[in-house]
C-alpha cells in the first residue's frame, strides 16, 4: 500500500537525537514522493510497482527534489502547527518556523534512503542496487509484518523520547 505511515517510525527514533538538525516533515514528504511510482503502478495494474525510484540512485534523485521543495511546503504547515499548539497552550512542542538547511536535507535523504532500505525487506520487485545489480540481499530477511512491527516499536520509542527531550528542554528554558 503506498503512502504507508509505518516508515515514520524510523524517523521518530532519529528526531530526539538529531533534534533541529532533522526535519520529520521533510522525511514525510520524501516518503510520499517515493510512493508516487507504486501508486501509478497500482493504477495502471503494473506487474512491477517498485522500479527506478526504489533504487539507491533513484533515492538520490528524489532526495534532491524533496530537499529543494520541502522548505516551501514546510513553512505553511509548521506555521499552522505552531498556531495550534500555542492555542492549546503546548508551546513547548513548537518547532522552528524556518527549517535549517541541515534539517531539510537530512530529512529528505534519510527519508528516501530508509524507504529503499525498508522496502527491500518486503517487496519482491525491489532492485535497490540497480542498474549495477539486480540482487536484493535483504528480501525476506525480515517478514513483511516484522518490518511493520519494528517500525511501530521504533515509532513508539521515538515518540516517547521526543516528548521527553521536548519536556526537559522546556524545563531548562
Amino acid at each position: 500500500m503506498p503512502f504507508t505511515p509505518f516508515h515514520l517510525g524510523l524517523a521518530l527514533v532519529v528526531k530526539p537525537v538529531a533534534q533541529r538538525n532533522f526535519s520529520l516533515l521533510a522525511f514525510s514528504i520524501a516518503q510520499i514522493a517515493m510512493d508516487i511510482e507504486p501508486l501509478i503502478g497500482m493504477i495502471r495494474n503494473s506487474a512491477i510497482l517498485h522500479g527506478p525510484t526504489h533504487t539507491y540512485l533513484g533515492a538520490i534523485a528524489i532526495g534532491l527534489l524533496v530537499g529543494f521543495v520541502s522548505p516551501y511546503i514546510y513553512r505553511p504547515i509548521i506555521r499552522r502547527y505552531n498556531c495550534e499548539i500555542t492555542f492549546h497552550k503546548l508551546v513547548w512542542l513548537s518547532e522552528p518556523a524556518e527549517p535549517s538547511h541541515t534539517a531539510i536535507w537530512s530529512g529528505a535523504f534519510f527519508g528516501t534512503f530508509s524507504h529503499v532500505f525498508l522496502d527491500s525487506f518486503m517487496h519482491y520487485d525491489m532492485r535497490p542496487f540497480a542498474p549495477f545489480s539486480d540482487a536484493n540481499p535483504l528480501l525476506s530477511a525480515i517478514s513483511h509484518d516484522g518490518v511493520y512491527q519494528l517500525c511501530v516499536v521504533l515509532g513508539v520509542v521515538g515518540s516517547v523520547a521526543w516528548l521527553i527531550t521536548k519536556w526537559i528542554k522546556r524545563r531548562v528554558s
